[in-house]
């Protein structure tokens, strides 16, 4: 066991194998759940109270707790000191059974590559029962092993643009089955019209690690499988209603709260990008702290009040104008709460330092959830839909207190061309990389490119990494903030809708001040990453 750091509120378990994997991500959750008080075996288990998620992988457990209630040393000794009575826990699972018809496009293939008939490949993958791994991939994507020996099948040389919902397939000693449209390399072996994903079902993931599934052929045609879309119109009053009117949704529009814990299902955390400016808008309004705010990027959102509501802007400095029944303008000159009558309209224009801004509404919006959060998450299409315009958004009607004090604008938000520092943590993967790797990391400008968004950031700098591990890693838990090396060599900076697991070296890590300051970078801004500390790599 190595327990690398990876970040100021994660760490990387690594293991030698799945089966290592499963056991300590089973024992630390039974740990997190359960009530432990006094010691055991001189460790205090009450230590893995502030665990807040684990997500197992191929041959890691990534562990992210909360370090204002939990000490990594201490934690670190606890996981070390899990018992082998500890790690033989069981959890509750179940039996799954899985209609497959056998008509998958690389069905033939894989049977010539293994040297067995297709109707043989049908035999072995229904004939043996499979356990739930790790989720990661997208939302109810659920890696199953444990199949048939003969099953070791390489991903297709070129990845498909289009995998139907359903789909299932092979990859390496894994199956898996597709819960909606993506890209992908999986080779395809069948379909099935089983919903892997349902957000009306509780959990939605129908499969979760530790399961047990079985596939069963069937010869009926297979229906699609694409979950319903939740009742918006059904769920979100329209009509003789308190709230505010989309006239244009600026660049792009999302509602954001402090997102969700799902990672075991594929669903990664999502939330504000700038927390900070996000419980500052509530904060301005007298809202519950973590309400649903709209998370707006690049200004241009005009909104319309249809009753008298109160609001607040914060975030990247913008300008702010109300435009009043009767043709008057008002500027709105700080981050403040402030009235908009019925009927009056509220602009706001283009930031030139920063990058989003957040609008609270007293009282909250009426916003659907999905696992406990009105996040919307934009890598996998959970949560609220970015808004259009003639969007209604009413008020939720929470209770709330008395506004708060008006806050200058920040002052320390970069514009486009500007060079910001952000302070990381090496780890977990930097001894992948060379001497020079890693001195150019640090050393080395980075520009934010125009391919970034909420999932990531992708950079480019003169030198390419260079990496002194060259075989393939593999797929262990992101998280926000983690610095991922692919093959080019060129810096991915993963935000709040950063995928769930990944495959590629993450060389560092984001601070959490950095990272919140990361969330507010302009395509054009310029990296220098700073070492924080100097962790230690093993623990």
């Amino acid at each position: 066991m190595r327990i690398l750091p990876m970040g100021q509120s994660a760490m990387l378990v690594e293991l030698d194998g799945l089966d290592a994997a499963m056991a300590l991500f089973a024992a630390i959750e039974a740990r997190r759940t359960a009530e432990i008080a006094g010691p055991h075996d001189g460790v205090r288990y009450d230590v893995f109270a502030g665990v807040r998620e684990v997500v197992p992988a191929a041959r890691t457990v990534l562990v992210r707790f909360d370090p204002l209630l939990t000490d990594r040393g201490a934690l670190s000794a606890a996981v070390r000191g899990l018992t082998d009575a500890d790690v033989s826990v069981e959890r509750t699972t179940k039996d799954v059974t899985v209609p497959v018809m056998y008509d998958g496009e690389d069905l033939q293939s894989v049977a010539d590559l293994l040297g067995v008939s297709a109707q043989e490949i049908v035999a072995r993958h229904a004939g043996h029962a499979w356990r739930a791994a790790f989720g990661g991939f997208a939302p109810g994507f659920t890696y199953l092993t444990g199949g048939d020996p003969i099953f070791d099948v390489p991903r297709r040389a070129d990845p498909r643009l289009e995998v139907p919902a359903g789909a299932v397939g092979l990859a390496g000693t894994f199956s898996g089955v597709y819960p909606r449209q993506s890209s992908g390399g999986w080779q395809l072996i069948g379909t099935t019209d089983t919903p892997m994903w349902d957000e009306h079902r509780t959990p939605p993931a129908l499969i979760q690690p530790g399961d047990i599934v079985h596939f069963t052929p069937v010869r009926d045609s297979i229906r699609s499988v694409e979950a319903p879309p939740p009742d918006h119109e059904a769920s979100s009053p329209r009509h003789g209603i308190n709230g505010i009117r989309v006239d244009d949704p600026g660049m792009f529009s999302v509602f954001e709260d402090d997102g969700r814990h799902a990672a075991t299902m594929g669903v990664t955390g999502s939330g504000a990008s700038d927390p900070q400016a996000f419980h500052l808008a509530n904060a301005l309004v007298g809202n519950p702290a973590g309400t649903p705010a709209i998370e707006t990027t690049g200004g241009g959102l005009r909104l319309t009040a249809l009753g008298d509501v109160v609001l607040a802007v914060t975030g990247a400095p913008i300008g702010i104008v109300i435009h009043g029944t009767d043709g008057s303008r008002t500027a709105i000159g700080s981050q403040e709460p402030f009235l908009l009558a019925a009927g009056e309209q509220v602009t706001l224009g283009i930031p030139d330092h920063g990058w989003r801004d957040y609008i609270a509404m007293q009282g909250g919006f009426h916003v659907d959830r999905v696992l406990d959060s009105a996040s919307a998450d934009t890598l996998s299409s959970i949560g609220p839909k970015a808004l259009q315009r003639g969007d209604t958004l009413a008020s939720a009607h929470l209770p709330f207190a008395s506004v708060g004090q008006p806050q200058p604008w920040p002052d320390d938000l970069p514009a486009s061309g500007d060079l910001v520092e952000l302070d990381v943590t090496l780890g977990p993967r930097d001894d992948w990389f060379t001497a020079q790797g890693v001195a150019d990391l640090l050393g080395e400008e980075w520009t934010v490119t125009m391919q970034s968004n909420r999932v990531g950031l992708r950079l480019h700098g003169d030198r390419a990494l260079e990496r002194g591990v060259i075989r393939e890693l593999a797929s262990e838990g992101m998280v926000p903030g983690a610095i991922e090396i692919p093959a080019n060599g060129q810096p991915v900076l993963f935000m709040r809708d950063q995928p769930v697991t990944g495959g590629y070296p993450v060389i560092a890590v984001l601070t959490e001040h950095a990272l919140a300051l990361a969330g507010q970078l302009q395509p054009g801004v310029r990296i220098r990453f700073r070492e924080y500390r100097k962790d230690c790599k093993e623990q």
